[in-house]
């Protein structure tokens, strides 16, 4: 059975599996549909997107829209939209400030068609810019019932904390979730600029002071770009042409491949393919992240959803990752 978790200031509780947005592009409109309204009849209430998934006129926020028309509504379900992402066409000049935070708010209220996104999150963070402006504007959009919480994604531990310390000391609402990598592969080099990776040993401290700080994770990528599932092959991986060139250059190292290896093999005795295992390994991590799944069949929603129920034994888990 799912598990969830309760975000202060957002109403429907969380599911620890959360749909991602970037699947929807490959599906037509009646496949969308069933795909979504499956996940939800599996127990997935929490639904990812941001302003800057779009590709002209066609955004996954619009796609989202259409689908919670077609249900009669989200009461039920959470919507974790993100913005001040960098804008293109050089995709690199930051847009971290209140001016972006309100026109990226409005924009995906519009697109979605609701009054209130149940969590906004920023989506890069800008260390130049004061914490205490940015703290401020969220509020703002809080109070105007625009959103009902927020969090950050790819911020540095020492960026939440302080703002946090600035909303306790301001009589504010802080960050609720980072949204950051996390997997049993390594991060060997960055999938885009500026993003942040909780994983491996020595991000042990960081994992340490989401609990101590009761700050959820959202992690993305638990899959290592489709490293950590049987659809690439090793000679593929050697070959790193075309899409799996950037999941190469990120990921594959002998370490990773025998994460990889020993994942497989624990999934063929458990009766699991190799991403059902993968997730399940960080879905048992002491910290308890939430994880972005890119579902873009009935078939994925069930055997995610069978991952987010599936119990590792302790040696497993070990054994996974360090052999």
């Amino acid at each position: 059975m799912m598990q969830y978790v309760e975000l202060p200031g957002v109403d429907a509780p969380v599911s620890r599996v959360v749909q991602g947005a970037i699947s929807l592009f490959a599906l037509d409109e009646e496949t969308r549909l069933e795909m979504l309204d499956a996940a939800v009849e599996g127990g997935i209430t929490a639904f990812d997107t941001a302003v800057n998934y779009a590709f002209g006129d066609i955004s996954v926020d619009a796609m989202l829209g259409r689908w919670i028309s077609h249900r009669g509504g989200h009461e039920d379900i959470a919507i974790i939209a993100k913005g001040c992402h960098p804008a293109p066409p050089e995709w690199t000049h930051p847009r971290v400030n209140p001016e972006a935070i309100v026109e990226d708010i409005d924009k995906s209220r519009q697109q979605i068609g609701i009054d209130r996104l149940d969590l906004w999150m920023f989506h890069r963070d800008d260390p130049t810019v004061e914490i205490g402006i940015l703290v401020e504007a969220v509020n703002a959009a809080i109070d105007r019932a625009h959103i009902g919480a927020w969090g950050v994604s790819n911020w540095t531990t020492a960026r939440i904390e302080a703002a946090l310390d600035y909303a306790d000391a301001h009589d504010l609402r802080g960050p609720v979730a980072n949204s950051a990598h996390y997997s049993l592969a390594n991060q060997l080099d960055d999938p885009w600029p500026d993003v942040v990776t909780l994983t491996g040993p020595e991000r042990e401290a960081d994992r340490q002071w989401h609990q101590d700080r009761e700050v959820d994770v959202v992690a993305w990528s638990p899959l290592a770009g489709g490293f950590l599932s049987e659809r690439i092959s090793r000679a593929e991986l050697e070959a790193a042409e075309g899409f799996i060139a950037d999941t190469a250059r990120c990921y594959f190292n002998d370490d990773n491949w025998a994460r990889r290896e020993r994942a497989a093999e624990v999934g063929r005795r458990l009766g699991l393919n190799l991403s059902q295992v993968a997730l399940a390994w960080a879905l048992h991590a002491d910290f308890s992240p939430l994880v972005i799944v890119a579902n873009a069949t009935i078939g994925e929603v069930e055997e995610n959803i069978a991952a987010e129920g599936t119990v590792l034994a302790d040696a497993d888990l070990d054994y996974i990752f360090s052999g």
